[in-house]
């Protein structure tokens, strides 16, 4: 028998993860059959083994994957991600008020097993970047740590009890209804980043903690992202009320939230270069590339297509130029700087909408801007790229 206790996430030079043992396992293929009887699960943490579920299942691995839906743990798009594998899935939940928490991962075929038992969601945090332990067991099936397993857990293991329901798009979309589970940006901002449902006001803190570092992704345990739509309607204010055409666009992952610096000018607006390469796919000394913005009202309508040439000069200024109605307007000032928020679309295609200071949102995508950005000069303007789910827990109006 091998005993080994897997920690996670403190020293990490060892390079150790729950997640990295489930991909190391999946990829053995030793086994025939896979139990996951876990707590919490997002769409990160599901996804990362969406492609060695896939290839298990292929090879006709029996699957059965059992999880929690309490305090919200749970996201709608991590169940929709499990119901599109095609296996025994099913959700564990009652009305009382002592939840369902247990974080187990079971490989089996017919002569040995191999157990991991701790602290560990199927989550990306919980497998791979949180402080985590845990244990794994491997032996031959006679040891009596799995039988006793089966025995403790047998009615959810064999679907007899009560309280399992087999997840399917309809149950996801009740609990959703019934705000039991909530969709992965509101999960995102609750349990990996922490934050309370209520935010506090800002005020001194009496410590001051250091950081530690994260431990890494192992190799072979990649998220999937999911596209998200907005949707926007296209018409403007001198056409009849209600007479406006609603399209949607997918959009990738990020989005870019930019202080606009004054100016007579304002309305080009510059970037470092790493953004404007990286983010905008332009070049340095290439005033040929042409990207293509739309901008969304305030009102939520969406202007015509406005083809942009790169500008980029000897003094290292990297622009495009936008025109609509608030920068046709008079710049606020230094101190109550527009912010731009560009919604990438594909490589060459980007939505805007600039924010004033009079915008009901403007206050808290200043203050999410002033905590995420890290200018290198007190004077540099504050830019950030953030994962879309950022915007959507922010501004839910903008992306919905």
């Amino acid at each position: 028998m091998d005993t080994i206790i897997i920690g996670q996430g403190y020293n990490l030079e060892e390079n150790t993860s729950v997640g990295k043992e489930l991909i190391e396992l999946f990829q053995s293929n030793r086994y025939s059959s896979f139990i996951c009887l876990v707590a919490f699960a997002s769409f990160g943490g599901v996804s990362a083994l969406t492609e060695k579920i896939s290839e298990a299942k292929a090879k006709g691995v029996d699957i059965k994957i059992i999880l929690g839906v309490d305090q919200k743990g749970t996201s709608k798009e991590a169940l929709e991600e499990v119901l599109s594998w095609g296996v025994d899935s099913k959700i564990y939940h009652t009305k009382d008020f002592n939840i369902f928490h247990p974080k187990v991962y079971l490989f089996e075929n017919e002569d040995i097993f191999t157990l991991i038992v701790g602290s560990n969601n199927l989550t990306v945090p919980g497998l791979v970047h949180n402080v985590e332990c845990s244990l794994m067991i491997k032996d031959i099936k006679s040891n009596p740590v799995l039988s006793e397993f089966y025995n403790y857990w047998g009615g959810i293991l064999n679907g007899t009890e009560i309280n399992l329901y087999t997840v399917t798009q309809q149950l996801i979309d009740d609990l959703y209804e019934d705000n039991i589970i909530t969709l992965e940006s509101e999960r995102i901002e609750r349990y990996d980043k922490g934050e309370d449902e209520v935010q506090e006001p800002e005020r001194e803190k009496k410590r001051i903690f250091q950081k530690a570092g994260v431990q890494q992704l192992p190799k072979g345990f990649s998220t999937k992202r999911k596209r998200r739509q907005v949707k926007v309607r296209v018409g403007n204010d001198d056409q009849i009320a209600g007479n406006h055409a609603e399209v949607s666009h997918d959009i990738a992952e990020q989005v870019l939230i930019a202080e606009i610096g004054g100016g007579p000018r304002w309305k080009q607006v510059n970037f470092p270069v790493s953004i404007f390469q990286d983010f905008f796919g332009a070049q340095r000394g290439n005033n040929e590339y042409v990207i293509e913005l739309m901008n969304i009202a305030k009102d939520g309508t969406l202007g015509d297509v406005e083809k942009r040439q790169a500008v980029t000069v000897k003094s290292n200024n990297f622009r495009f130029e936008i025109k609509c109605a608030e920068t046709c307007g008079k710049y606020p000032g230094n101190h109550n700087r527009p912010i731009g928020l560009f919604v990438k679309l594909d490589s060459s295609e980007f939505l805007y909408q600039v924010l004033m200071p009079d915008y009901p949102v403007y206050e808290k995508i200043k203050n999410y801007l002033m905590l995420e950005a890290k200018p290198k000069r007190a004077d540099e303007l504050r830019r950030v790229i953030v994962d879309v789910e950022a915007i959507h827990a922010l501004y839910p109006e903008l992306i919905i």
